[in-house]
């Protein structure tokens, strides 16, 4: 086990110290009902970067509000999660701040210094923390909560070598009261966590975690329990780092790993897996596969591609690898009752990609790749250089679409190809930050 802790530091510190951007630069999945049921009081541009939050009105083309915090000027590695009249952003320095989506007042603010069950909360307000102090802390968030009807669960970071505990943090949604903190295995905790079957699942590197969402206590899969020094008789434990965001379709849990392998695991009401015995020390993850319903790998595939996103469409689990030869990147659907490959589109230098609709959209600094979910290329738009993307791409209800460059904000028109910038300010793109925008119509709901 000690091995397997080592060699994993290292990966991370790799990661961490390279800032991330070329592991953990990722975009995150479809969000649950909660999370699409945005209220919009106007047709709406959502933009965060280097620590600046912006709400962008596309109906008069003004700056509604906008917040930047003083502790991550150099960057903020996070992403935002929207519900109901709520903006919710973490930050790298361990703030999380509440926003009212339409006015920018601050609902609720907390601010986490990375000693977990320790708590050593500064609430309320940032004012006197010396900025000093919490630069040597950061990073403390690199990810994107979870939002659900009531709550709010975020995982916390550290740096590889501090003596701080990264923990799983719980807090009332509406009013940011403390429910739990639950110390987490490992500092490597990037992705957005997944409630199903009324539980909370939390990836921290090789471990997946199962907690109560009421409590945070942690539970069992009804795998092997007892204590052993074999590595491999951890039962929540995966033979490789699970650097891909999970999903729920609310009957399987999906997990996919630093390789680009994918398992789906098929859990009963109480969250056990059918056929798990805690008592036969084979009965974990690594050593016994009848556990999933299914697992994916193919020899063609290096790795998971940087942003470690994946989607769930109709019977469609879409994500994107890099090939093994390490000359092209890919749009891959595998099958999400069976893990069968369904296709695989080749791309050239995939930057930021998500899925919109019915359509899979990708881009690199110099165009736009369009593909239906027949995994065929039905469009390819060339950008010119002052154009580059350098963020996300968002499509408004017209179809036109949205996105960052270093000049502003820039709308491409889709009938007439027209670039136009809608929002002048200097950008930059940056492995430092992560740059997200969203659209969202007005008065109703939109997915993150």
């Amino acid at each position: 086990m000690i091995k397997m802790i080592k060699m994993i530091k290292f990966k991370a510190i790799i990661a961490l110290i390279l800032i991330g951007g070329c592991f953990f630069s990722w975009w995150l999945l479809r969000p649950n009902l909660h999370e699409e049921n945005v209220r919009a009081d106007h047709e709406t541009l959502i933009i965060s970067s280097y620590g600046k939050i912006l709400n962008f009105n596309l109906e008069n083309n003004k700056i509604q509000w906008q917040y930047q915090s003083k502790f991550n000027l150099s960057g903020n590695r996070n992403y935002f999660s929207l519900s109901d009249n709520i903006l919710l952003q973490p930050f790298e320095s361990g703030e999380l701040i509440a926003f009212n989506l339409n006015t920018g007042k601050i609902l609720w603010q907390e601010h986490i210094f990375g000693e977990g069950k320790g708590m050593g909360f500064a609430v309320a307000t940032p004012d006197g923390i010396d900025p000093d102090y919490v630069n040597s802390l950061k990073p403390l968030f690199m990810t994107q909560p979870l939002m659900t009807k009531e709550n709010v669960y975020i995982t916390s970071t550290n740096q590889p070598m501090s003596t701080n505990i990264p923990a799983l943090y719980s807090f009332g949604k509406n009013t940011g009261t403390i429910n739990f903190v639950q110390d987490l295995p490992t500092v490597f905790n990037f992705f957005k966590p997944v409630e199903f079957n009324g539980f909370i699942f939390v990836n921290s590197a090789v471990f997946l975690n199962l907690y109560d969402k009421k409590s945070g206590d942690q539970k069992n899969y009804g795998t092997y329990i007892l204590s052993t020094d074999d590595e491999n008789t951890k039962p929540n434990q995966f033979s490789n780092p699970i650097y891909a965001q999970m999903l729920s379709d609310g009957q399987s849990l999906f997990v996919g790993d630093e390789n680009g392998k994918f398992y789906a695991l098929k859990f009963d009401g109480n969250n056990n897996i059918s056929g798990a015995v805690t008592s036969d020390p084979d009965n974990t993850f690594i050593k016994n596969s009848k556990l999933f319903k299914w697992k994916f790998s193919d020899d063609a595939i290096g790795s998971i591609h940087a942003d470690g996103r994946a989607h769930l469409y109709k019977n469609y689990l879409l994500t994107a690898v890099n090939l093994s030869d390490k000359t092209e990147q890919s749009i891959i659907a595998i099958n999400k009752k069976n893990g069968k490959l369904i296709w695989k589109a080749d791309l050239q230098g995939i930057d930021k990609w998500a899925l919109i609709d019915d359509k899979v959209i990708a881009s690199n600094r110099g165009g736009i790749y369009i593909l239906d979910m027949d995994g065929k290329i039905t469009g390819n738009i060339k950008i010119p250089s002052e154009f580059a993307v350098i963020s996300n791409i968002e499509v408004d209800r017209n179809g036109d679409f949205y996105f960052a460059t270093e000049k502003g904000i820039a709308k491409l028109e889709m009938k007439t190809q027209k670039i136009n910038i809608i929002l002048q300010q200097n950008f930059i793109k940056d492995e430092h930050d992560y740059f997200q925008i969203k659209y969202l119509k007005r008065n109703s709901g939109s997915s993150l």
